[in-house]
């Protein structure tokens, strides 16, 4: 007599795959990163640099940055300024001319400058949107060095009323902006003869009855491919124009990337930042913006060169920093996912490297070396917006993904073939891949965006 030692269990399964006997369908696929995130956060610096060469997406996942939405655009509302101020005023006697609305009243304080005398005047009479009249608070005529020239800059600083004076009886008007993404479907296949599947590797993994999930490696890696253009998409990806060409010939018009929301409503500039100086600069700019005061830095292996140069001159002290804005893992696990921290004029900055700006098959290839991103400034924490009529609190930069009445369209993942997937006619398993994505920029000025070269942003 010899052994008899069966290869499938009682229910016809190979008990080399799974010990519980359970089937491998496209319901239990997990990948490792979303099993880490959830089961083994110890694994996710490892996994977060290790697949794929895209990492602004991951993290946004680690951060709890990522949320669903229901409809063909994502909307919410962001109010200006709290404070008017008008560049570019003419004047002529005491007559100020904006070219854009003033939103002043009568009885409003405001300081005037020309970039060489200073002073401050009351509002008299509000002519229209654009125009008012101004009464000198000092002796005399108001003496600017550029009048009929122009232009001046006003702004409101307080009101003046006298005794037993009726107060205002208009308030201050505030027309919030409208902010508007839209959807984007991405897609991405894989096929192989069914014969030369590789082995599955199974996964304890408690969402799943059976407290399993499975993974393939060959299919792992179009799932890194997958996400890297997830990621670029979110990106780089400009929406289409009305008119344009692609638009005309009938392909969706897609999702505006953050790139572009940046470059319309946040902060642009050229060259590498090399300097303490420099970078000082940016963080009086954050500091004008008002709100953030810490930021992830993503950038290309020669600003991370020149991050370098310029950490070693500071105290050490300064790159132990404790606040990671959405981030609020330990220090240990950000250092793990390759930040290098600093606090600059009260600004901290955590600096890690963006693979997919170096890399040769990507953004680091010829001609794109010299036009492409240096560096992506990203905010962390959140800020208050409207959304629907109500008031909430949202990241900075935030992933959404398309949920609805059971409806999920986060990284659908369908399976034909081979002894997991629905039955085909064709001797080969196919996987498809799916999803359904946009993100929410919120304060778009608080983010910035440097390029490689010289004279890629033009103008001021």
């Amino acid at each position: 007599m010899a052994l008899d030692l069966k290869v499938n269990n009682n229910l016809g399964v190979d008990s080399l795959y799974s010990p519980t006997g359970q089937l491998a369908t496209a319901a239990n696929f997990i990948d490792p990163y979303s099993y880490a995130i959830q089961y083994q956060p110890e694994l996710v610096p490892e996994l977060h640099l290790k697949y794929g060469k895209g990492k602004i997406t991951k993290f946004c996942a680690l951060t709890g940055s990522e949320a669903s939405y229901a409809s063909d655009q994502v909307k919410h509302s962001e109010m200006g300024r709290l404070h008017t101020v008008s560049e570019g005023v003419s004047v002529a006697g005491d007559v100020f001319t904006s070219a854009t609305p003033h939103n002043l009243r009568v009885n409003d304080v405001v300081m005037i400058s020309d970039g060489v005398v200073e002073r401050q005047a009351i509002v008299s009479e509000v002519t229209s949107t654009t125009v008012f009249v101004g009464e000198n608070m000092a002796a005399g005529a108001f003496g600017f060095s550029n009048v009929g020239v122009g232009p001046v800059t006003v702004s409101a600083f307080s009101n003046s009323w006298g005794k037993g004076a009726e107060n205002f009886t208009k308030g201050m008007t505030y027309s919030p902006e409208i902010i508007t993404n839209y959807s984007h479907i991405i897609k991405e296949f894989y096929d192989t003869n069914e014969s030369d599947m590789a082995h599955l590797t199974w996964i304890k993994a408690p969402m799943y009855p059976g407290g399993e999930g499975w993974y393939n490696l060959e299919m792992q890696r179009t799932i890194d491919l997958y996400d890297n253009k997830i990621e670029l998409t979110h990106m780089f990806n400009r929406r289409s124009a009305a008119g344009s060409a692609a638009a005309l010939a009938g392909f969706p018009l897609g999702m505006k990337g953050v790139i572009q929301q940046i470059e319309e409503r946040g902060n642009i500039g050229n060259q590498y930042i090399t300097t303490i100086a420099e970078l000082s600069d940016i963080a009086f700019r954050i500091k004008q913006q008002g709100g953030a005061r810490a930021y992830t830095v993503w950038c290309d292996h020669k600003q991370m060169a020149y991050n370098r140069v310029m950490l070693a001159t500071l105290n050490g002290s300064y790159a132990a920093g404790t606040n990671y804005g959405v981030f609020q893992n330990s220090k240990d696990m950000a250092l793990s996912l390759d930040f290098s921290s600093v606090s600059v004029d009260g600004i901290t900055f955590h600096f890690t490297s963006w693979d997919i700006l170096d890399n040769k098959q990507l953004l680091g290839a010829a001609n794109f070396v010299d036009t492409s991103i240096a560096a992506l400034f990203v905010p962390g924490g959140s800020t208050t917006v409207m959304e629907e009529g109500d008031s909430v609190s949202k990241p900075y930069l935030g992933i959404k993904y398309r949920r609805k009445d059971g409806l999920d369209r986060y990284k659908k993942t369908k399976i034909f073939g081979g002894n997991i997937g629905t039955p085909h006619k064709v001797d080969t398993m196919e996987v498809h891949h799916e999803t359904e994505q946009t993100n929410q920029l919120v304060g778009a000025e608080k983010f910035f965006i440097i390029r490689k070269g010289t004279g890629i942003y033009t103008g001021s």
